[in-house]
């Protein structure tokens, strides 16, 4: 069975928990005219969700919790459950049982449970509109609603078809889609208006930030300009650097140095320079007067003889002209000593000397000279020469000490030369370190207030097409500083701002866009739930037209019955409308019809529905109080027939009815005006409604 049972707790005149449980297709409830039966319907349809108080037959909501005649007997709360068989899947859930509960208390409080969790109406209308149970269709039926069918608008009785047909869940879909839509579009004219009213300040906040994009492209540029002015301005004033690789701490020490060997040379010449020196000089002196007063004599000796010679020498023989080689040699002699080199005064005073031997010492002045004035040249000329080997070994000495202090001084020169140069190129360098130091102060400084550093020039790499001359930069510099000034400061709160209001600004028109896809989907949704709604409902409607006419034709004994789909394209409006014939009369239009035929009618629709879509639960009640007993009969066994496959709860009084069903239960009204359930037997039915 697909309803297993039904659990009630002080619902309506049921005071208590009772229990109805329905293990047979079809189960009839009998009793009393005002007994409660049609409160086992009125739970049934509270606990699917009903809404209307009329339809639950009660002024209030409290009304639906149990109020006993007695003193103390009402109940504070009233809850139903009803307990299905899940087994087909129809309910689209895993479970095999599925429990639908609902509660309300006195205070106010209504709440929904689905296997005994908390849940909302919308989630019961959902799993119990795809189990095709409806509180819109032909789930719950009594005898004013068979009628009722036939009364409603060809619109109403299409959405009672819809929901019988099992499509109510495409049209919850469709009504929760258009919701969406309504929501969407109502959202999206505020994301709209919201946008206009942004869109203004948005614009300025543009134009601030234009501003600031400029300056900003400006200012990188006046960034990069300056990287390269003074990229080149460091490449100029490192040509300024000392080119020396002079290290002045260690010229300074090799300065000191040099003094200090000087020192050590002027020391060793102030030794070469000692008194011994001194006396050596004037013996050299002393000794090369002797010489030269020796050779005075014995010029004079050799005088003495010339003219002796000359005495000798008479007629026809040459005569040596004395006189003028006497005269020579004076001259000679003064030139030789008014010499500063003794070395050379000694070596011309001995080429004098040979000179004068030659002339005076020939063999024809030899002759007839007085042998005494040789013999004293001889002694002359040997103390001559040993005086002059004397002077020689004292010269070679002095000239060996002359050698040692000209080494000596040239060392001492060339030392002094190689500090002077060394003081001279540290000079210049401190000149240069001190020019480049003040440079490169300047240049840091001026680097400094240009937020660079030394660092920044170094990792600097210019593009060879983006170098200009120093001249070229600073022209450049001074119309992007000019530019920047034109446009001058921008507030930074209103770029903040801008990114603030632009991003709000992208969020809405990211919604905008979302809301017209969101918009646009639905619009396909619907049109195509439509469609589909409308294209299950038009087969569906040919196959139900058919069995409507067997059973009209079945009930009346021959005639014709009809649906036909009323169409309005203008107004997208559709439904459905009956179209009848009835045998042997006239009879075409439902308005003119008895209530006895009326009832006929709307059972054979009834039951076409049925037959068609197999609904898993129907609750009649009493809508066979119009029939006679051979409809009542047909109804019976129509109704047998279909309980195969549809589960059916019916409240009646028709014998006939009651024994279709399997299951028999009987509602009695206590003295406290409580109702009492009580399972009977056929005959016990009979006996209670009569």
């Amino acid at each position: 069975m697909f309803l297993k049972k039904i659990v009630l707790k002080n619902f309506k005149s049921f005071q208590g928990k009772k229990e109805l449980e329905f293990p047979v297709r079809v189960t009839a409830i009998v009793g009393p005219n005002g007994c409660g039966k049609s409160n086992i319907l009125d739970a049934i349809r509270w606990i699917l969700g009903e809404q209307s108080l009329k339809l639950l037959r009660v002024e209030k909501n409290t009304d639906l919790i149990f109020s006993g005649k007695n003193k103390g007997s009402s109940a504070g709360f009233a809850q139903g459950e009803l307990i299905f068989d899940n087994s087909k899947k129809l309910f689209p859930l895993e479970n095999t049982e599925i429990s639908i509960s609902r509660r309300i208390d006195r205070d106010g409080n209504n709440l929904y449970y689905l296997n005994h969790q908390p849940v909302r109406l919308k989630e019961i209308i959902e799993i119990t509109a795809a189990a095709k149970i409806g509180l819109k269709g032909f789930t719950f039926i009594n005898q004013g609603a068979v009628e009722n069918v036939l009364k409603v608008s060809p619109e109403e009785r299409r959405m009672m078809l819809e929901e019988n047909l099992g499509l109510k869940s495409l049209e919850i879909k469709k009504e929760e889609s258009q919701r969406k839509l309504i929501n969407s579009q109502e959202n999206l004219a505020q994301v709209e208006l919201l946008m206009q009213e942004l869109l203004p300040h948005l614009n300025f906040l543009k134009r601030q930030v234009s501003r600031w994009e400029k300056r900003e492209k400006l200012e990188k540029e006046l960034e990069s300009l300056n990287k390269q002015y003074f990229y080149l301005l460091y490449q100029e004033i490192q040509k300024e650097k000392p080119k020396t690789n002079l290290n002045f701490e260690e010229a300074k020490k090799e300065i000191e140095k040099i003094q200090n060997i000087i020192r050590e040379k002027e020391k060793e010449i102030g030794l070469i320079k000692d008194k011994k020196e001194e006396d050596l000089e004037n013996k050299i002196q002393n000794l090369t007067q002797e010489i030269f007063q020796l050779k005075d004599k014995r010029s004079s000796l050799i005088e003495k003889i010339s003219l002796e010679k000359a005495k000798i020498q008479e007629a026809g023989k040459p005569r040596i002209d004395y006189e003028s080689h006497l005269l020579s040699v004076k001259k000679s002699l003064e030139e030789i000593f008014s010499l500063a080199d003794l070395n050379l005064m000694k070596e011309k005073i001995f080429q004098l000397i040979k000179s004068i031997d030659q002339i005076f010492t020939s063999p024809k002045t030899k002759e007839n000279v007085n042998p005494d004035l040789e013999k004293e040249i001889q002694k002359i000329d040997q103390e001559l020469k040993e005086k002059t080997d004397l002077l020689n070994q004292w010269q070679e000495i002095l000239k060996k000490r002359n050698l040692n202090f000209r080494q000596v001084f040239e060392e001492i020169n060339q030392l002094q030369q190689k500090k002077s140069d060394l003081e001279k190129e540290i000079q210049k360098g401190e000149i240069f370190n001190e020019r480049y130091n003040l440079l490169l102060a300047d240049f840091s400084k001026k680097l400094k207030e240009n937020n660079l550093t030394l660092g920044d020039l170094e990792t600097f790499k210019p593009e060879e097409s983006l170098i200009f001359s120093l001249e070229q930069i600073e022209r450049k510099i001074f119309n992007l500083k000019k530019a920047l000034s034109e446009i001058g400061t921008v507030d930074e709160t209103l770029l903040k701002e801008y990114e603030e209001t632009n991003q709000r600004y992208n969020f809405y028109l990211q919604q905008t866009k979302d809301l017209k896809q969101a918009i646009e989907n639905l619009n396909n949704l619907i049109k195509e739930l439509e469609q589909e709604v409308k294209k299950n409902f038009e087969q569906s409607l040919r196959e139900i037209d058919k069995e409507f006419n067997r059973y009209f034709r079945l009930m009346f004994k021959g005639g014709t019955a009809k649906l036909v789909e009323v169409k309005n394209e203008e107004n997208n409006y559709w439904g459905v409308d009956i179209k009848i014939d009835l045998p042997k009369t006239y009879l075409k239009n439902l308005a003119i019809l008895s209530g006895g035929e009326k009832t006929l009618v709307a059972i054979s629709l009834l039951l076409a529905i049925v037959n068609y879509s197999n609904p898993p639960l129907l609750i009649l009640d009493e809508i066979d109080a119009a029939l006679d007993e051979e409809n009542s009969r047909r109804f019976a066994e129509i109704l047998k027939e279909l309980s195969q496959e549809t589960q059916f709860i019916v409240i009646t009084h028709n014998r006939l009815t009651m024994e279709a069903a399997g299951v028999i239960y009987g509602v009695t009204l206590n003295d406290d005006k409580s109702s009492q359930l009580l399972s009977i037997s056929l005959e016990e039915a009979v006996e209670t409604i009569n």
